[in-house]
Formats: C-alpha cells, sequence, structure tokens
C-alpha cells in the first residue's frame, strides 16, 4: 500500500494535547449511517472495508510523537479487519440511542490509526447501523466525508491526487505569516461580549445524540428567495431554535441584548490535499442575531456576517493560522473552551453521492461532534440523500430541557413556508433516530 505521508499540522497536536491534558474528554468525531435490511455478519462489513482501503490510503497511518512534534508514520502491523467491531443490542436491553452515546465516549488505542466501524443491531429486523469513528488529530471533517465514501460510497473511486511537498528555504514563521492580519481577525471576533446563560445543572461530561431532518430542497429554496445560502438558512434556524428553547430564566438582565456567537468550522483544503492525513481546518466566529425577532431579517444578517468570513482574504488569514506554532494554536483552543456556552458547529457538510454495504442501500447518515470546555453541546449540519440532518451532541445535564433538534427543523419549516410557500400551514416531516 503506498500511503502519502504529509508534513504535521499543529492542530493535529494540538487535538492530542487536548485529550491527555482533560481526562474525560474524547476528541473523536464521526457519523452513523442508518442501513436497510437484515443485519449481516460482520465478516461482511470487514471484507468490504478491507476491499475499499485502498481508496483512502491514510486510514493506515497512525499519528504519535516524535519529540514536540506529532508525527504521522503507516503502520506496520495494518490489518483494517481490527478497525471493525459488532454490538449486538439484545431483546430488552440498550436502545440504539444509548449504545450510540456510550460509543461517543469510547477511546481508541492509541498505537495505531485511530478510527472505527461498529456494526450495531438486533434492534430492528429491518435496519441497522454503522457507526464510523475517527480522532479529530487525524481527520477533520472533511476527511471524515471522504473515509465514509471511500469504504461506502457507491460510484467509482476518487484518484488522489500527488501532495503538494514543502518548498525549500522557507522564512520563519514570524516572517512567512500575516500576523497583524490574524491578530486583527482575533480581536474582532473577541469585540463585545457574547452571550451566555447560567443553568441549575452542572455539566456531566457525558454525551448523548438527537437529530432531526428537513428536505434539502427547503433550504436552498429559502436560500434564494433570501439571498443566502442554505448554511446562512441552518444557521439562523439555530438562532431560532435555541431561542424558543433557553428558558428566559436562564439569561440574566446584564446578559440581554448580548449577541449569541458561533464557532463555524471552515475548510481549508485544497484539491491536492484531498487525502492528505491530519486537519486543514479553522473556525471564524458568526454572530447570529439572536435578540432579532423576525426570521428573515435574521437570515440576512446571518448571511452578512458569513459572507465577510468566506472572503478571500480571510481564508488567508485562516490557512497562515495553520502554520503558527502549536503553543499558539493550542492557546487559541483553550481561549474558545473558556467561553461558557460556547457553541460550536460543522457547518453544512455534504455526502456527495450514495452509500451502501454490500445491496443494502444507507438511508441516513447522522453526524457526531464531541463536547469540551464549558460547552454544554455542539451542532453539525449534513446533506445527503435529499435530506439536511441536524444533530446536536448535547450533555446529559440536559436530558429533560426539550427538543432542540426538532425546534431547529420546525424554524427551518416555518422559514421556508414565510420565504417559499406564503403560508403558515405545516408540513410533517419524519425525523432520523440517533
Amino acid at each position: 500500500m503506498t500511503t502519502m505521508m504529509q508534513r504535521p499540522n499543529p492542530v493535529d497536536g494540538c487535538f492530542l494535547r487536548y485529550e491527555r491534558e482533560h481526562q474525560g474528554i474524547r476528541p473523536y468525531i464521526g457519523v452513523v449511517l442508518h442501513a436497510s435490511g437484515s443485519a449481516p455478519n460482520l465478516s461482511v462489513v470487514r471484507e468490504q472495508v478491507a476491499d475499499r482501503i485502498e481508496r483512502m490510503p491514510t486510514l493506515s497511518c497512525k499519528v504519535t510523537r516524535q519529540g514536540r512534534r506529532t508525527a504521522w508514520v503507516a503502520d506496520p502491523g495494518f490489518d483494517p479487519h481490527d478497525h471493525v467491531h459488532e454490538i449486538r443490542i439484545p431483546e430488552g436491553g440498550a436502545t440504539l440511542d444509548t449504545t450510540v452515546a456510550a460509543l461517543l465516549g469510547l477511546p481508541l488505542p492509541a498505537d495505531a490509526p485511530r478510527w472505527g466501524v461498529w456494526l450495531i443491531h438486533g434492534y430492528s429486523d429491518r435496519e441497522y447501523v454503522l457507526f464510523y469513528r475517527a480522532h479529530h488529530a487525524a481527520q477533520d471533517g472533511q476527511a471524515l466525508l471522504d473515509a465514509v465514501t471511500a469504504l461506502f460510497g457507491t460510484g467509482p473511486p476518487l484518484s488522489p491526487r500527488p501532495a503538494v511537498t514543502a518548498r525549500a528555504g522557507r522564512r520563519p514563521w514570524r516572517r512567512r505569516i500575516p500576523v497583524r492580519a490574524i491578530a486583527r481577525t482575533l480581536a474582532d471576533a473577541a469585540q463585545g461580549p457574547a452571550l451566555s446563560w447560567s443553568t441549575q445543572d452542572t455539566l456531566t461530561g457525558g454525551a448523548r445524540l438527537v437529530s432531526a431532518a428537513v428536505p434539502v430542497s427547503w433550504l436552498r429554496q429559502t436560500g434564494r428567495a433570501l439571498g443566502a445560502s442554505p448554511n446562512d438558512v441552518c444557521l439562523a434556524a439555530l438562532a431560532q431554535a435555541l431561542r424558543a428553547w433557553v428558558p428566559a430564566g436562564w439569561i440574566t438582565a446584564d446578559h440581554r441584548g448580548r449577541d449569541l456567537q458561533v464557532s463555524l468550522a471552515v475548510s481549508l483544503r485544497e484539491p491536492q490535499e484531498r487525502f492528505a492525513v491530519g486537519n486543514r481546518v479553522s473556525a471564524v466566529r458568526i454572530p447570529l442575531s439572536f435578540w432579532e425577532d423576525s426570521p428573515t431579517a435574521r437570515v440576512a444578517a446571518v448571511a452578512r456576517a458569513t459572507g465577510r468570513a468566506r472572503g478571500e482574504d480571510m481564508r488567508r488569514v485562516l490557512r497562515a493560522q495553520l502554520s503558527l506554532p502549536e503553543s499558539v494554536v493550542y492557546r487559541l483552543l483553550l481561549q474558545g473552551d473558556r467561553m461558557r456556552n460556547g457553541l460550536d458547529t460543522s457547518g453544512l457538510m455534504q455526502l456527495r453521492g450514495r452509500l451502501a454495504l454490500g445491496q443494502d442501500p444507507i438511508e441516513t447518515a447522522v453526524p457526531t461532534l464531541f463536547l469540551h470546555g464549558d460547552h454544554p453541546f455542539a451542532v453539525a449540519f449534513l446533506t445527503y440523500a435529499g435530506q439536511v440532518v441536524v444533530s446536536f451532541t448535547i450533555d446529559r445535564a440536559f436530558e429533560d430541557v426539550g427538543d432542540l433538534a426538532g425546534l431547529w427543523a420546525g424554524a427551518v419549516e416555518r422559514l421556508w413556508h414565510e420565504s417559499v410557500v406564503g403560508s403558515d400551514e405545516p408540513t410533517r416531516v419524519s425525523a432520523p433516530s440517533s
């Protein structure tokens, strides 16, 4: 097997250090794939994964430390069969939701490539789940989707492009990075105190997954009608859902009027880095116009904010941040951790094409994130098979507070009716299970 080795990224090292220094935090991301059909034997899943592993060569890489730097090496003992596991839910035992929740906090061995696939079955005779998980040090959101597509995609494999080699004679980082531009970006993000709230509950650190789905056409049509992107509609609906979800008593008088900000992931992968190991991602802070009473006006405000973040100048600054020393990147990560009720989101991701295990189609894909710091939940959006799924990886302290995912789906539906249909008549839409 030929493995494309890439220069380590400081972000990768930060996720490894974060896990070492914060016991109980598991920086894993993943996607829960719901397949139609009777559950196969474990050997069937293992055979397909092994047959497809060449489509994603970096799945054989393990992340390690060499001195003070993160290093990627091809695991000489790599066997893809070892990364495929099985959980059978006995009748009357745990539910699918509790099984998925337990896996959210399960660590993977540090001496091997840190990813895995879990075949979960027994809860239905017509459906089963394939849960793909990976350590965030090894894969960012785009790499995660590429891995899932490589292992379960029904289309032809993508051909990796040659890796870009580093230029000789690189200047010191202080001279090749737009430090002033980065400082201005961080200062702009910190302007104005952000909205937070106080609850009677202490965060447990344990997570569960809740999700809902709407037709992707609703977001596209709403976006076109309002001059916004589907991602803007997702974020505006998130603000509306949170405004309905947060009890009035949680927000103190001195916080009223402050805006809610979200840390929005931005993929920085270049075409030639499609199969590069590690992270090519940064984040920007986006105000969500939390107190705006008009849902359509909120979409417009969010679109203006994301428009500034999507510019080429901002992308250049974010790309440069990936070349900062690891210690600097780690301090930035910890700053975000200390934001009470900090809100992280993947932004709207997309799984192109269809997925399947053998002849069994994957009907629904539900993304998963992880919790850290004082953040009560993290939000992911994923387009697949004509649907957009929202998923909340949420602390168990909020077990009985309300249906955030359902509130988001309702907010999207109301936006669609108001801006496209021109009526308030509701439409029933089925929601995926976790």
